[in-house]
């Protein structure tokens, strides 16, 4: 497997919900914590690191899982500002990148991504079964996503959606019919963005503690 470091993103301002989504508590853990383990079982030999939007918002998280964490090096740009500092960062040939508020996607469905990197590609990226792309839960190449998204960001105007930048990478598309087969993969989606939202996370999750 090609050598990959992974960033977790858990700069967004989390204005809908109210409060940092990092340290929202679900099943006992911060949702910093879930990323950091699932990433660590996928993918056991990558280096991780968190990103945030900035020093103010965030450090104990990483501090307690032994991790590194670097924070954006362009303020107010969301996502891609993430991404944009996990790619200068990056001293592997790729990364992979994971909004921590995805909590239960499965370190299956990551190895899945990494196994399908290739150089014929720019990015690895799943399709979600509502056909939408999902660009932070991807592997990139650095040396052909930078150059990208360097452009971009230099540019005062409002950036275009991660998905669009994505479909300029040439990415390898993991199309749902290949990981529906993994266990959990209909919520490996499911995003906490409001409090209805981890509400539901929290159903979710009650579910499959009963199931274990």
């Amino acid at each position: 497997m090609v050598d990959i470091d992974t960033y977790i993103l858990i700069g967004g301002r989390s204005r809908r919900l109210g409060r940092d989504k990092a340290t929202v508590d679900l099943g006992g853990q911060t949702l910093a914590q879930r990323a950091f383990q699932t990433v660590t079982e996928a993918l056991p030999d990558s280096r991780i690191t968190f990103v945030a939007g900035n020093q103010a918002q965030f450090a104990i998280e990483a501090i307690l899982a032994d991790a590194g964490f670097i924070f954006d090096l362009v303020a107010d740009r969301g996502p891609l500002g993430g991404l944009h500092s996990a790619l200068a960062d990056a001293t592997a040939p790729w990364i992979f990148v994971l909004a921590c508020d995805y909590p239960f996607m499965s370190s299956e469905m990551i190895r899945l991504l990494a196994e399908n990197v290739s150089n014929d590609y720019g990015a690895v990226v799943p399709e979600q079964p509502d056909g939408r792309l999902q660009p932070l839960c991807a592997c990139y190449s650095v040396e052909k996503a930078s150059l990208l998204v360097q452009q971009i960001i230099d540019k005062p105007r409002v950036p275009p959606p991660l998905h669009e930048i994505v479909g300029e990478l040439n990415p390898k598309i993991i199309e749902p019919v290949e990981f529906a087969h993994l266990s959990g993969s209909e919520d490996f989606f499911t995003n906490v963005n409001t409090a209805a939202d981890l509400d539901l996370a929290g159903e979710i999750e009650r579910k499959l503690s009963v199931e274990k």
